[in-house]
């Protein structure tokens, strides 16, 4: 996630300052990888390369097209055939076979507008035609609100901006390669990358045990921010990779910061602090609440809330983790602060955690696309 972003990060200062280079996206995964659909890389005109599209064994090879791809201006998709005695010889175990598409960086409104999306932090879907020798068609950037560019085939637009609307909607969706049938009825595979801005964590409490779960949650790429109203407790040096925000529950109604890509964890270890933290985020747009305690604790709060004529509705219950965290035996604040991240992936993915052994996907089952499969 963190690397996707430095990525995009790279591509519109290429773009708003007019740098060449090639960017390759990965488009479709069969089988084993170790990327999945959207991966990104940059292969700057000096040849340096940013971002990882394999674990190792591609790059080298994507760059040298990309030099080729620099000087025709001409975009390709190259298929990878990754047999497993290949994957092995090369160190990585992830037999499967891989498509990339690889562009040259352009300077055209809709690349413009593009950068200005990602440099603004939209939620948006990137829409691209794939073709057999190049993509010549525009891009379609699809937001919550707007759809810009446009392509000369009305029928297959709207199909992509119906699509890309779907995934804005969802937590967590993937990119992927979708069959499509064109106005003229011929089959059109449309790549959908899915740009989220980094997702949020929200921890009340400025504890000790709050420190290894702040820095882990913005190593992974989450916004990160503690609110406490202890200036002693919650500061910079305390949490250097974190915003600081100095509130009691008299500021709660007045924060903006949460919003339904948000999730919050609730740790003062404070009675009266942790119901009134409990009581806004419940009540909030987060669709995760965690809660750091024994589910008796749990209970007493909930009860104590009730007599004081707050009853939380069933959806709203829904959102609450308590006891909070994957049970992998954690005992260390290091250890805890893990297993409330995972939780809080997996609750995003939409995977119920658990040993990898026991499932039979490590990813999830490939997808039915519309009209047909890549």
């Amino acid at each position: 996630m963190q690397s996707n972003q430095n990525i995009t990060e790279r591509l519109s200062t290429m773009i708003k300052t007019n740098q060449k280079g090639v960017l390759a996206s990965v488009v479709s995964v069969q089988g084993s990888a170790y990327k999945r659909e959207g991966a990104k890389m940059i292969v700057r005109a000096d040849g340096e390369y940013h971002g990882l599209i394999s674990g190792g064994c591609l790059e080298s090879d994507v760059s040298a097209i990309a030099v080729q791809v620099e000087e025709t201006g001409i975009p390709m998709i190259k298929k990878y055939e990754l047999n497993e005695e290949l994957v092995w010889g090369l160190g990585l175990g992830c037999p499967g076979t891989v498509e990339i598409l690889i562009e040259p960086v352009s300077f055209s409104a809709d690349w413009k507008h593009l950068a200005d999306a990602y440099v603004n932090a939209e939620e948006m879907v990137v829409c691209k035609v794939l073709q057999t020798k190049e993509t010549c068609s525009p891009l379609l950037l699809v937001t919550n609100s707007d759809v810009f560019g446009n392509w000369t085939d009305e029928v297959l637009q709207e199909m992509a901006v119906s699509i890309a609307h779907q995934k804005l909607r969802q937590q967590a969706a993937a990119p992927e390669s979708i069959c499509l049938k064109a106005k003229n009825g011929k089959e059109v595979f449309v790549f959908f990358d899915v740009h989220f801005p980094a997702p949020q964590l929200v921890i009340f409490g400025a504890g000790d045990d709050a420190i290894p779960l702040a820095n882990l949650s913005a190593m992974l790429g989450f916004q990160t921010t503690v609110i406490d109203p202890r200036p002693a407790f919650n500061t910079k040096e305390r949490f250097p990779l974190a915003e600081i925000l100095i509130a009691g529950p008299e500021k709660y109604e007045n924060l903006s910061v949460i919003d339904s890509r948000s999730y919050i964890v609730i740790m003062n270890h404070q009675f009266e602090r942790d119901t009134n933290a409990l009581t806004f985020a419940l009540q909030s747009a987060a669709p995760y609440v965690g809660l750091l305690g024994p589910r008796t604790r749990r209970e007493k709060m909930i009860a104590h809330l009730q007599n004081q004529g707050i009853v939380f509705s069933k959806e709203e219950m829904k959102k609450l983790f308590s006891p909070i965290g994957l049970d992998i035996g954690a005992d260390t604040s290091e250890e805890i602060g893990l297993s409330i991240m995972a939780e809080i992936i997996a609750f995003r993915n939409r995977h119920q955690g658990g040993f990898l052994r026991e499932q039979s996907f490590i990813h999830q089952k490939p997808r039915i696309p519309v009209n047909g499969k890549r």
